[in-house]
């Protein structure tokens, strides 16, 4: 799901301030006029709570965010491109692919360098990188990418 930038609500979150400090202003700021403080809370169920990359390639760092829907408690990402002024919500109420919309299951993450991505444990190819993936896993049981397809955020299943 893609949100695009709206004139919007004030900073309320669910941070401390020392968490809070820790994020860029950019971001904050822009999640804030993308009125998405409404809808989800930053969540720090999993440490850390956020990630940086260069998601899209394009040589800027970028981020991903761990958020909760604050209507059912579902888990999810947040990610926003440094160069581009939108935000994309997978999990947290919002399905990527046909792989669900709560990513409460997800333990631990880390970033994937960009390079050859090995078979996944679908019959899927595996996705040529146009920056750095987002590994997401449940540790020993299942691991997946989410990586920038050039449109949005896509999903490719490492293991089961």
């Amino acid at each position: 799901m893609s949100i695009s930038i709206a004139t919007g609500n004030s900073r309320a979150n669910d941070l401390s301030s020392a968490q809070l400090s820790s994020l860029p202003s950019w971001a904050i700021e822009s999640f804030d006029r993308a009125g998405l403080n409404a809808k989800y809370a930053f969540s720090t169920r999993v440490n850390p709570f956020y990630q940086r990359a260069d998601f899209d390639g394009d040589g800027k760092m970028d981020l991903a965010i761990l958020v909760s829907e604050r209507a059912t408690g579902k888990v999810g990402i947040a990610f926003i491109m440094r160069s581009r002024p939108t935000w994309w919500v997978v999990g947290a109420g919002n399905p990527v692919g046909d792989h669900g919309d709560d990513f409460t299951w997800v333990d631990a993450w880390s970033v994937y360098e960009r390079g050859p991505v090995e078979q996944g444990a679908g019959d899927g190819r595996p996705p040529k990188l146009k920056g750095e993936a987002l590994l997401v896993e449940k540790t020993e049981a299942a691991s997946a990418l989410l990586w920038w397809d050039g449109k949005g955020i896509s999903w490719y299943q490492q293991g089961d």
